[in-house]
């Protein structure tokens, strides 16, 4: 964010920057100055160290100026507005349920008296007319469905998303039964009704989402995507059904791979393995050599090795199973003529033990960052 240093503290404790004047709280306006402009500057002067923007801010109770900072900052502007029109109601709602105060900040009407006016009735009329004037279902359910909506996700974009998730019955069902809704959530509830559940909204992207998805949202379009191209319906079985993140990924690599190689993909063998695999007292490793064993290992130790099939059979990768002295996956990386372990995991992806790899390496012939040369062969 580009500091604000061209402030000029006026005679009625305002401040000038450029052509936009801004009026202290409690009868904080703007005069001139665009929205992106105003947002910016606001939340300098709410958070700056210099003495000006002390002066300017210093009959803010501190109580409303901490609840105001609790919001995302593209909306102190607006919360500075509706703070001074009573301070104290104004935190005891905030606390009670953010996203109805953010959605009364975002509030839209034709001229600024007219949302001021709007604003006002909201603040001191029952709940029922403060949500109907905000356009919301004036019911105690959709009110505790708001109150679900934390500080951090009261963004503009994800208050209009509740807002109108809220109008549809069938979403109001669902949501009445989620403990907490945030950005995920509601980017969820976007999709279509026939796919969503409880069990797909509480969902959370892990670390092992394919490249292309970056949020459940996506990685359910991608596999609707897949099934419809292969001509499998319907293109959402999943509702109802106790399906995981893990579970689902591995559905669209699954259904990735047949469009890439065909019906019998799973048939399909990879090319020889770069090192053969070993079976002794101390270290049993075996090499997966079909898309079937892959894709076995992966769901039996709850990892996305399946990802590196298409690299698999390119020849960059190649990928084992450990079964003793530990349980793990190896993947292994070609770089010139020779192959590196570039991950040995253990079930549910954590990292295995540093004997564990030690004893990879020495399978493998290398040396793991940091370690010395072995001179013994310990196998």
């Amino acid at each position: 964010m580009k500091k604000v240093t061209n402030y000029t503290y006026l005679s009625d404790a305002s401040i000038r920057i450029d052509n936009l004047t801004l009026r202290p709280w409690p009868d904080y306006t703007v005069v001139d100055g665009d929205s992106v402009q105003i947002n910016r500057i606001v939340a300098e002067l709410l958070i700056s160290d210099d003495p000006l923007a002390h002066l300017w801010r210093a009959k803010i109770p501190e109580y409303v100026l901490l609840t105001i900072q609790k919001f995302p900052r593209c909306l102190w502007h607006d919360l500075l507005e509706v703070s001074q029109l009573h301070p104290d109601y104004f935190v005891q709602w905030s606390q009670a349920c953010p996203a109805l105060i953010g959605l009364m900040a975002n509030h839209e009407a034709e001229n600024q008296s007219d949302r001021d006016l709007d604003r006002v009735h909201a603040f001191y009329r029952g709940r029922k007319p403060r949500m109907q004037i905000l356009g919301l279902p004036p019911t105690k359910e959709v009110y505790r469905i708001l109150a679900k909506l934390p500080f951090d996700d009261c963004f503009p974009a994800q208050l209009e998303q509740l807002r109108i998730a809220v109008q549809d019955q069938s979403r109001r069902k669902l949501m009445r039964h989620l403990d907490e809704i945030t950005t995920e959530t509601l980017d969820t509830l976007q999709m279509p009704i026939e796919y969503l559940d409880i069990n797909l909204l509480n969902m959370r992207p892990g670390d092992q989402m394919p490249p292309q998805c970056e949020s459940v949202t996506e990685l359910c379009r991608e596999i609707a995507h897949f099934r419809q191209v292969t001509g499998k319906l319907p293109l959402w079985p999943y509702r109802g059904a106790h399906v995981s993140i893990h579970h689902l990924i591995q559905a669209r690599n699954l259904l990735e791979i047949k469009l890439a190689l065909g019906k019998q993909c799973r048939m399909v063998q990879f090319p020889e393995p770069p090192l053969v695999g070993i079976d002794s007292s101390k270290l049993q490793i075996e090499p997966l050599t079909t898309v079937r064993t892959l894709f076995k290992e992966g769901n039996e130790m709850g990892n996305c090795v399946m990802t590196y099939t298409r690299s698999i059979l390119d020849g960059n990768h190649f990928a084992y199973r450990m079964t003793h002295p530990a349980r793990a996956t190896i993947l292994l990386v070609k770089n010139l003529d020779d192959w590196y372990p570039v991950e040995i995991r253990g079930p549910k992806n954590v990292y295995s033990s540093a004997q564990t790899v030690d004893l990879v390496h020495a399978w493998a012939g290398t040396i793991p960052a940091g370690k010395e040369v072995s001179h013994d062969f310990p196998f």
